[in-house]
């Protein structure tokens, strides 16, 4: 369906049309006429899908004009990226709409500055919870005539931790709204959240035919653990890609992986939830701009960033929850042009490339990492392009044309003289930094584990689940590398990597599981372990596609 057939003004036709829509994707066409009626809606969505004009669209439509202006619209969003990229888009729409004003408030920012906006008067608000409910607390906001309510990225809302906050917003709103749900995936909180305060809403789920990427190539690499930042540089090496994103399930993994590539040479940053506002602001600023070429993030760090010219996409963990894995390698692949996804798995992992293959429609093909010699002929035919590069463009200064006239007169060949220079340019890193790559399912080598106790088990309804979830988080290792848990009425016991023991016990100290506080300390006689046993050995199996929630920390 084309945006011309459906009930919108002609303004809004004239705006859609410089911004170069024509064709609806299914959630507009499903949700646009619906929310035009005055519906509740739960729209079932991944990023890339024109969600915000799904629901941006109708309700700058829907807009009335009142005496005073006043919030006609609430629109929450779990990030400030997201948040301005609501905001500037819902600008575009409303660009020949005479009069109406969108304003977008988050932390990170001045408040007084927010403070001015609001009493200019404002049509639709897009917001963070938090600085939402701050304004609510200063009475700088008022939601007494409110038309519609938005929550969008709604997991995301809820994984960040916003629920109390949202709630207490749901409860300042008048009782006769429209409300509009969208969130990529739906877990039983979201679901109580339909429940509760929407009124018989009709759900629009994302045609499949959405989900595809036939723009993407996607390649798996098999590796251990212990080995991924070793193929990750060696991959770097191999694609040389000019613009590209890892993603990390911790912040943790992304400050040690963008440290090592730091330390290596390489143009590149971190960005996830603890960093300051200002700094992520720079960050993406720089990416944007190409003064950056490797993005270093998390999941919900990368959400509202927009680039269209991604050569290639890194997962470096496997998505906790593989909903995401769409989301992560959507982001390559845009504007028409083809993309690359790179996972790196471990052998215990292998199975889950069949559920990623189901869910986008497309093949997975599992590559060899490159050897020595490829890399090193990579390396070679760039350093080639760049020589001939300087001789075409003639700008080799004159006292290096004097210099090498000498050193030719005083007895050196071209040859050796060429020869001795590109050593002095590359140095020795060309030939011994990148060793010979090992591919993890010839490696027979048994990781190193340490067994962890914890006072919580049957007594306090802990499932093997809720223990792979919180390490996994904690960590970054695959939940597929964490060994045996043993849970007995008031102790369980696990098996970990020796090298992350000192992550998990710190992690499992200062945090709770199930909501209790825990104490955790590594158990050096393991035999005296407890009766009951649980293998956590996937078999093919996922081990956290039920969205286990814990406490104890964020992985974002």
């Amino acid at each position: 369906m084309k945006f011309n057939e459906l009930s919108i003004s002609s303004e809004m036709l004239k705006a859609i049309d410089e911004m170069g829509y024509e064709d609806c994707t299914y959630i507009q066409e499903k949700t646009i006429p619906l929310i035009l009626e005055g519906k509740d809606i739960i729209g079932q969505s991944q990023t890339g899908t024109g969600k915000t004009a799904a629901y941006g669209i109708p309700l700058i439509e829907n807009l009335q004009k009142l005496e005073r202006r006043i919030p006609q619209v609430l629109i929450l969003t779990p990030t400030r990226e997201l948040t301005l990229q609501v905001t500037n888009e819902l600008r575009k729409f409303a660009k020949y709409k005479e009069g109406i004003r969108i304003v977008s408030i988050y932390g990170g920012e001045p408040i007084s500055s927010q403070i001015r906006d609001l009493k200019g008067g404002v049509d639709i608000i897009v917001g963070t919870p938090g600085r939402v409910m701050d304004h609510m607390e200063r009475k700088t906001l008022r939601f007494s005539d409110l038309k519609a309510f938005v929550l969008d990225e709604a997991d995301e809302m809820l994984k960040l931790g916003f629920k109390e906050d949202i709630e207490e917003i749901l409860k300042s709103l008048p009782s006769e709204k429209q409300f509009l749900l969208f969130s990529a995936t739906m877990p039983r909180e979201i679901l109580n959240i339909t429940d509760e305060y929407l009124n018989s809403p009709i759900h629009i789920k994302t045609a499949q035919k959405e989900m595809t990427v036939n723009a993407i190539q996607q390649v798996a690499y098999e590796v251990s653990q212990g080995s991924k930042t070793d193929t990750l540089v060696q991959l770097l090496e191999f694609y040389r890609p000019d613009s590209c994103m890892i993603f990390c399930n911790t912040k943790k993994m992304v400050d040690d992986v963008a440290a090592l590539l730091g330390s290596k040479g390489y143009n590149s940053a971190a960005i996830h939830g603890d960093l300051k506002q200002e700094m992520r602001t720079i960050v993406m600023d720089r990416f944007k701009q190409k003064k950056l070429n490797i993005l270093v993030c998390t999941d919900v760090a990368a959400r509202g960033i927009d680039i269209d010219d991604l050569d290639i996409v890194f997962n470096y963990d496997v998505p906790q929850e593989i909903e995401y894995y769409v989301h992560r390698i959507g982001r390559t692949g845009r504007a028409g042009k083809e993309g690359l996804s790179i996972t790196l798995i471990t052998p215990r992992q292998r199975n889950i490339l069949t559920v990623l293959e189901r869910l986008t429609k497309a093949s997975i093909a599992k590559k060899n990492l490159p050897t020595l010699a490829e890399i090193q002929a990579v390396r070679f035919t760039h350093l080639t392009q760049d020589v001939m590069n300087s001789l075409q463009k003639n700008d080799i200064p004159v006292e290096i044309k004097a210099l090498t006239e000498k050193l030719v007169d005083s007895g050196l060949s071209p040859i050796e003289l060429a020869q001795a220079l590109l050593f002095k340019m590359v140095g020795k890193d060309i030939f011994t930094e990148i060793k010979e790559p090992i591919n993890a399912v010839k490696r027979a080598k048994r990781v190193a584990t340490a067994t962890v106790q914890m006072d919580v088990g049957r007594k306090h309804n802990v499932a093997p689940a809720h223990i792979v979830s919180a390490i996994a988080e904690a960590t970054g290792i695959s939940g597929a590398d964490i060994g045996k848990i043993r849970i007995s009425e008031h102790n369980t016991t696990v098996e970990v990597p020796l090298e992350f023991l000192e992550d998990v016990l710190r992690i499992m100290n200062e945090g709770t599981i199930k909501g209790y506080k825990i104490k955790a300390f590594e158990l050096k006689n393991p035999s005296a372990e407890p009766k009951r046993r649980y293998q956590n050995d996937s078999h093919g199996s996922y081990p956290n596609k039920h969205s286990f929630k814990t406490r104890h920390g964020k992985t974002d």
